[in-house]
């Protein structure tokens, strides 16, 4: 991933332009991020409108246009969202919903974000975790090994969306993503709070980020856990990240080369991750 040192701050300049919106403007937000049932699960009081499972796909003309706070969403299935990054650039991200969402109004949800390195992230091999754990699963489409500009635009974007459609519980929200997906999940950890966990797959953390500096500080979260295959190029990274991060990291390795881990490794690495986040 090439390195753009005026990202971050780019990304920070948004947040600061959103503190200073006036009390009205963030009465409509509020407003606005609980009609959609989103929001932490003390403020939402009616859950996110929410349809059958059904193969519904979004149209070409979706593409760049913004999803409505008040589409409804798949309940048991996915929901592919259009977001906007900045105001003005539209990214994507498939949503999964539990089949319950809707039946448990206040409770707010542990989520999982998932990135690839050739993009158009999919649950893989976690798909049975996921539903087994009611976890709601935010799936990246830009993100995807390159430039460093849409795959971090493609990750705030469609965590601020989700946050306000979806009520998501802070400091249970995990990252993983597999080789250049997990370098970039251990950047997105620290562009936005309420991560508890990080799931590397395949590589580690990034060298250098988008400010062109390490992101090893900004990975606060208190679970962390790593699969390598046993032939994986990268394996060695493994034992490096024990050493740095100590009991926070757990390592998970499998028979196999440079891959997203199986399902029983990578199902014994997320239970890793579940029991170490806040209750």
């Amino acid at each position: 991933m090439r390195i753009l040192p005026l990202l971050l701050a780019g990304a920070t300049f948004v947040a600061g332009n959103a503190s200073a919106a006036t009390n009205a403007e963030k009465a409509r937000a509020t407003a606005e991020a609980m009609k959609a049932g989103g929001g932490p699960g003390g403020v939402a009081t009616t859950g996110a409108k929410v349809v059958p499972s059904v193969p519904a796909r979004a149209g070409a003309a979706d593409d760049f246009r913004p999803t409505p706070a008040d589409a409804p969403l798949t309940a048991g299935g996915l929901t592919r969202i259009t977001c906007l990054y900045r105001g003005t650039d539209p990214y994507h991200y498939q949503l999964w919903l539990p089949a319950d969402y809707a039946s448990s109004p206040t409770q707010a949800r542990s989520a999982l974000f998932i990135a690839a390195p050739g993009g158009k992230a999919t649950m893989g091999a976690m798909a049975d975790w996921i539903r087994r754990h009611g976890y709601v699963a935010v799936m990246l489409e830009e993100s995807r090994n390159g430039d460093w500009e849409p795959t971090v635009g493609n990750f705030i974007a469609a965590h601020d969306d989700v946050i306000r459609r979806v009520r998501l519980a802070e400091g249970r929200k995990v990252a993983t993503g597999m080789s250049g997906g997990a370098r970039a999940c251990s950047v997105f950890v620290g562009l936005r709070p309420g991560f508890g966990g990080l799931l590397f797959q395949a590589a580690g953390y990034a060298p250098i980020g988008p400010n062109g500096a390490s992101p090893v500080a900004g990975i606060k979260a208190p679970a962390l856990a790593a699969t390598f295959g046993e032939k994986d190029p990268n394996y060695a990274e493994g034992p490096r990240m024990k050493r740095l991060f100590g009991d926070r990291m757990e390592l998970f390795e499998f028979r196999g080369g440079h891959q997203w881990a199986p399902k029983e490794t990578v199902e014994e690495a997320l239970d890793s991750i579940d029991a170490r986040l806040p209750k």
